[in-house]
Formats: C-alpha cells, structure tokens, sequence
C-alpha cells in the first residue's frame, strides 16, 4: 500500500526527532567595516600584538574566509564559550587549499584558535601584512560580511554519509517494508521525501552537511562534527560554480578545542 503524505508527513518528523542536533545557521551581510574582533566572512582579521598571520613555508599567504568570536554566538554546545575561531585558506589557489588526497592536510588550510582576546594589531599593522595576490578567491577579501547567528535543532540531512543507513532502518521498521536506500521508493513517494527533509543549504555551524555531488567521509569516518558550512550566494561568496565549503572535526578534538586535524572540502555543481 502507498503512503499518504501525511504518513510520509509523520514519518520525517520521527527521522528527524531520532537525528536531531544543534544547529547555528548564519546570515552574511556586506557592511563597510567591522570592529576587528566581530564575527565576519572575509575582511580584516584579529591578530594579537606580538603574532603575526599564516603563511605557507615559502611564505606565501592565507585568506581569512571566517572569523567567529564564540562569544557572540547563541548558547549552544558546539564551540568553545570564548576565544576567536578562524578559518584560512592559502591565496590565489584554484582548488582553493583543498588537497584531494588528504583533505585533512594543514598545508592549502589553516583553523587558528585564540582562546583570549588579548589587545590586537592595529588595522594599519595588519594592512601591512596581509598582502594578497587577488587571484582565485571564493570571496572578496576587502569585503567584509556581518554574521548573525540564529539556533535551532534539525534532522539528518539528505547528503550526510549517514543518511541512506539510517533511512532504510526507520522506513522498515515504520512501513514494514524492505529497502535499501530512499531511491528504491517510487518516484512520486522520493519525490515528496525529498521536498521534505532538511537539505542544509546554508551557512551553518553544527547540524548536518549539504552537499552539491557527495559527502567525502566514509561510513567510519570520525569527522562526525561539522565545524562550519560557508554556502555560496551568488553576490558576495562563491565556490566554483555555486557550490559549498565544509570543515569537519573529530567530536573529541572539539571538545578539546584542537583544531588541528580538520577535514576540508568543497565540491562543484
């Protein structure tokens, strides 16, 4: 028997109940300039008195893709309570630092933990250092984007590595019916199914992923923890032809605030 929308209906809310975690999704607005301290996407980051900004071993420099001041965050059990999180990629790159072979690699990327807000380098300072090549870039480097932070709680995405496990478990067991992955219903029914689940397109800390072709962890992979989804929107941030950026941590490492170990991708349409 066919189910009726309102079972399809049901049983999303029961997925998503059984998967739910926090999620902090994140609204981009260009503003002329920010104090150095602020949240952003691109733009001036905070460098305190005495440190310097990444550079590869010849010395060529990052791009400041984000800047999250954790305090300025809604509660939430994701990040650290304080601190400023940073997220870098070397500049003019077109694979924009990601590494194919070791996407976990230090060398194309850079996460930059500062557990206090000490007094910082002074914007002129900073201007001197921060030389760029103006090449391949996801986003302006001189325009700075506000971030405001909005929590709530979402199911399991429908790209997460998890997703066609847990799926045809809880349609099995809710339908009696045996199948192996969401694509084996019939059309009209995955067509509703999908309409339905969260697809996480958007900026977000925590949650679930979206992807534009397939998530790059396999079933046993440990980067469980989505640290941070930077979208593409067309005006002011984009990845190849319109596509995502995510940054995946080990629960333990985020716990311990080391950032480390990071698994970095981005995929085209």
């Amino acid at each position: 028997m066919t189910p009726t929308k309102e079972q399809l209906k049901q049983f999303v809310n029961q997925l998503n109940e059984a998967t739910k975690k926090e999620v902090i999704t994140i609204e981009a607005t260009p503003v002329a300039q920010l104090p150095l301290t602020s949240s952003k996407f691109s733009g001036l980051p905070y460098v305190p008195k005495g440190d310097s900004l990444p550079t590869d071993e010849q010395g060529n420099s990052f791009l400041m893709l984000a800047q999250i001041n954790c305090e300025e965050l809604p509660e939430n059990s994701i990040y650290p309570k304080k601190g400023i999180l940073q997220f870098w990629i070397i500049d003019g790159d077109d694979l924009y630092g990601m590494d194919f072979d070791n996407p976990c690699s230090n060398k194309g990327k850079r996460i930059i933990y500062y557990p206090e807000i000490v007094e910082a380098l002074s914007p002129e300072q900073i201007k001197e250092q921060y030389v760029l090549t103006e090449g391949y870039t996801p986003m302006n480097p001189h325009q700075e984007l506000a971030l405001t932070f909005t929590s709530k709680s979402e199911g399991i995405s429908i790209n997460d590595y998890r997703f066609d496990t847990i799926f045809s478990e809880k349609w099995n067991s809710y339908f009696s019916q045996e199948i192996d992955d969401m694509w084996d219903l019939p059309e009209e029914i995955s067509d509703i199914l999908w309409d339905l689940i969260p697809d996480a397109m958007e900026h977000r800390i925590g949650g679930y992923p979206h992807f534009n072709q397939q998530d790059p962890r396999d079933e046993d992979s440990p980067y469980t923890e989505l640290l941070l989804q930077i979208d593409s929107d067309v005006t002011d941030i984009m990845w190849g032809d319109h596509s995502v950026a995510n940054f995946f941590i080990k629960k333990e490492d985020l716990q311990k605030c080391n950032f480390d170990d990071v698994l970095y991708n981005w995929d085209c349409s």
